[in-house]
């Protein structure tokens, strides 16, 4: 009876292939990415070791990609006096 029609989409390959980049990202987003646990998220917010999170709603905290790149980057006082952490980066 009734005939099929294949319909076919081409996405560019430029859009196909660019990735989004990070905005803002959730403590269990957060803690994978810095292969550490939410709770261990939770104490280095709490320590200065990353910056404060946002709260965009009622219930959705998120913490600023950007923020948290410059803040490893650029270390803190709190990173210098964790162990763990400077031997995570090579130092003594």
């Amino acid at each position: 009876m009734g005939q099929h029609r294949t319909i076919t989409v081409t996405v560019p390959t430029e859009i196909a292939q660019t990735a989004r980049p990070l905005a803002y990202v959730s403590a269990a987003t957060l803690a994978q990415l810095l292969d550490a646990s939410e709770t261990t998220i939770r104490e280095w917010t709490r320590t200065g070791v990353l910056p404060k999170p946002i709260k965009i709603s009622s219930g959705a905290t998120r913490w600023k990609w950007t923020d948290v790149e410059n803040r490893l980057n650029t270390g803190s006082n709190h990173v210098e006096d964790d162990p763990i952490l400077r031997a995570s980066r090579g130092q003594k």
